[in-house]
């Protein structure tokens, strides 16, 4: 070996003996009063906080839902509101009254006797 691995190997022995000998300082760190009720309240703020995000989010569901329930009812409204108009139409229709009019309560249509009112 020459001089230089030699002296490389010395080098690293001496490195490897001094590691050992550092002792390692464990630093503990106290935590106050005042920053402990620090984080309990920002805790508490937070868990507040999205209490109330829960809370409205609950709310908007509900609406959403009573809208939708609403929106169904206002549909069946209109089928129903345009199944009478329909049926109304059918009844009304002048045929129908003259056809009624003479068959149910005996009465005849004269051309002669319509007046046209203004």
């Amino acid at each position: 070996m020459n001089q230089s691995q030699q002296a490389f190997k010395v080098q690293r022995q001496e490195y490897v003996e001094r590691a050992p000998q550092q002792e390692q300082i464990v630093i503990t760190r106290r935590i106050t009063k005042g920053e402990k009720s620090l984080w309990i309240v920002a805790g508490m703020v937070i868990f507040l906080l999205a209490l109330c995000i829960v809370a409205n989010q609950a709310k908007l569901y509900m609406a959403s839902q009573d809208a939708a329930s609403l929106q169904s009812k206002i549909n069946d409204q209109s089928k129903v509101t345009q199944q009478l108009k329909a049926e109304s139409d059918r009844l009304s229709s002048p045929e129908r009254i003259v056809r009624f009019a003479e068959k149910e309560l005996g009465l005849k249509l004269d051309i002669k006797n319509i007046k046209v009112l203004p």
